[in-house]
């Protein structure tokens, strides 16, 4: 097992140094906010009307103890931005009122149902991060439904499965 695949932090979310590592850079001596989304992932069902539409996750850790994801619909150079997904540690999600809770999802059980992909690690070191992220929490803002055409109108909302 590399070293790069510690990426999960002491509350189950990754961590800013941990992605530097899974992606063999080191990060910038002075990084902008635009750097360091390095860790890939693919899902599914995360787009009403477009069951099978993957949605390109590009992670980071941010302040906060958070995990930040910008949603893509392809992975194009001119792919769109669709949505952005916030991961928190269980200890972040147990600290949520009753009506917060209802707008987040569990890792563990929806990771297999969005068939989960992480494309740009082999699939020994894929498994083993997603193992990692199992134990956290997201909520998913969907910015404009890419079902509805391809201009960015209507409203934001939360993506959850049914």
């Amino acid at each position: 097992m590399r070293a790069w695949l510690t990426m999960i932090g002491v509350i189950g979310v990754v961590t800013v140094g941990a992605l530097a590592l899974a992606t063999h850079t080191v990060p910038a001596a002075d990084p902008k906010p635009s750097e360091g989304w390095a860790l890939h992932i693919d899902a599914k069902l995360h787009v009403p009307g477009k069951p099978d539409m993957v949605s390109h996750h590009y992670c980071k850790a941010v302040s906060g103890g958070l995990t930040e994801c910008q949603l893509y619909d392809s992975d194009r150079p001119d792919a769109r931005l669709i949505g952005v997904e916030v991961v928190v540690s269980p200890e972040m999600y147990k600290a949520f009122s009753k009506a917060e809770k209802a707008m987040w999802h569990y890792h563990k059980t929806e990771i297999p149902r969005v068939s989960a992909t992480l494309p740009d690690l082999p699939a020994e070191e894929a498994a083993k991060v997603a193992k990692n992220l199992e134990e956290s929490y997201g909520k998913v803002y969907i910015l404009w439904d890419p079902a509805k055409g391809n201009f960015p109108t209507g409203r934001p909302i939360i993506s959850r499965l049914k």
